[in-house]
């Protein structure tokens, strides 16, 4: 093969490389530390197209998470997701740019700040300040019931525990299960404890549902 030919593949195979690496970078993680003595910190950044960051923050069950995004762009928004949910806790491009969240169980959770769709495409700018505080003392665990009753099967897979909770709070409370979102259920003494929620009327409507190791028995609280 001549050089002219193989500098060419070189430089192409080196481009794709470079636009691999671009792309990578362009979606970011970021763990959340506040200053020392502080409950909260305001982060100063940039987006642009297609880039989205990722804030994890580390708080528990029983606190309250405030957040506020001031940007110079209309298209920049900000979700909130708890540990292991398939579905936003909140959405900021149908909620607006700052909330306040009862936490209701301990992780990472993720603040994803991005640009819509429409600005995405055209190569758009955000900068923006996030602003991030918690405060209140958190939950060691939830309430443990203290009998419970025997209403699921005895053997309900693990993985399928929030899909039961799921239906259990759609009768409950009389909401559609596609609006309900359930957190992976979660060891806690001889129980595993899944903990969801769904938007009501008079706000976030919160709930656990409880599964006993002992003897499979189920207990649904509010």
């Amino acid at each position: 093969m001549k050089k002219p030919a193989v500098m060419t593949i070189l430089l192409t195979v080196l481009a794709m490389l470079l636009s691999l690496g671009v792309a990578t970078a362009a979606d970011k993680t970021v763990n959340v530390k506040f200053p020392k003595g502080s409950n909260g910190t305001t982060i100063d950044a940039s987006i642009r197209g297609s880039d989205a960051i990722k804030y994890l923050v580390d708080v528990s069950a029983g606190q309250q998470m405030s957040i506020q995004l001031d940007t110079n762009n209309t298209s920049n928004y900000f979700n909130v997701t708890a540990p292991g949910a398939s579905a936003a806790l909140f959405n900021g491009s149908i909620k607006g740019n700052s909330t306040t969240l009862k936490i209701p169980s301990s992780g990472k959770y993720e603040i994803d700040v991005y640009l819509m769709r429409n600005a995405a495409r055209r190569g758009e700018r955000a900068n923006f300040e996030l602003t991030i505080y918690v405060e209140g003392k958190a939950s060691v665990v939830p309430s443990q019931p203290a009998k419970p009753t025997p209403a699921a099967p005895a053997a309900v897979d693990t993985s399928s525990m929030p899909r039961f909770c799921a239906g259990e709070a759609s009768a409950k409370f009389n909401v559609r299960p596609q609006d309900i979102t359930t957190n992976m259920a979660f060891k806690s003494g001889n129980w595993y404890v899944a903990q969801g929620w769904f938007d009501a009327p008079g706000g976030t409507k919160f709930f656990n549902c409880w599964f006993s190791l002992d003897d499979g028995s189920f207990q649904f609280m509010n």
